[in-house]
């Protein structure tokens, strides 16, 4: 499959894309999101995982355990 990233500004309501020449006569899905909100999101979501992993097992005690698993 072939796909085409393109990056631009909206300013208008019409849309005129050179780069997709090569699609034409072909069946296509376009999907438009604004960009500036995918990665202040992504960004947030990734922060709120910082930390977030329970094992309720103590870190010290886990990791002996790791370290005897690779001594067998």
């Amino acid at each position: 499959m072939e796909a085409v990233r393109i990056r631009r500004i909206i300013d208008s309501k019409d849309i005129h894309i050179d780069e997709l020449e090569d699609f034409i006569g072909q069946e296509a899905e376009i999907i438009i999101f604004p960009v500036t909100s995918v990665k202040k999101n992504i960004k947030k979501n990734i922060i709120e995982l910082a930390g977030s992993i329970k094992s309720g097992q103590d870190p010290l005690q886990f990791q002996k355990n790791v370290r005897k698993e690779w001594d067998r």
